[in-house]
């Protein structure tokens, strides 16, 4: 084969590519769950892009709420968040500012607090 003809060849095939790809890539995405699988791994087995998808959807309100939700139904996650909060003072020092704005939990708290320092006496 000659050069024109390998350099028709190439051509002709990328054509013919782009012509298969043309149209809306999202669609065809969303259209096969193959698909979004390969895509959301390659998310998940790269973190910065991960990074950057976390970014997007905490960006919308409406996704953020669903991902709130979501960390919050997961025991294991809470209990990631609840020592990363219980191990620095500002976080927890905004904790218990919020939790004592409710009348009822304020009791709750200070019921706790004094029953730690009935403790802490014996």
């Amino acid at each position: 084969m000659n050069r024109w003809t390998r350099l028709v060849v190439v051509v002709a095939t990328g054509a013919a590519l782009a012509a298969g790809c043309g149209g809306d890539m999202v669609s065809q995405v969303m259209a096969n769950p193959e698909t979004q699988g390969k895509v959301m791994d390659m998310i998940t087995q790269n973190a910065p892009m991960a990074s950057q998808m976390v970014d997007k959807l905490m960006a919308n309100d409406s996704l953020k709420t669903m991902i709130f939700d979501k960390v919050m139904a997961d025991g294991g996650m809470m209990q990631r968040v609840m020592a990363h909060v219980a191990q620095n003072h500002d976080m927890m020092d905004n904790v218990l500012g919020a939790a004592v704005q409710d009348p009822a939990m304020k009791e709750h708290v200070m019921g706790w607090m004094k029953g730690m320092q009935a403790g802490a006496g014996k």
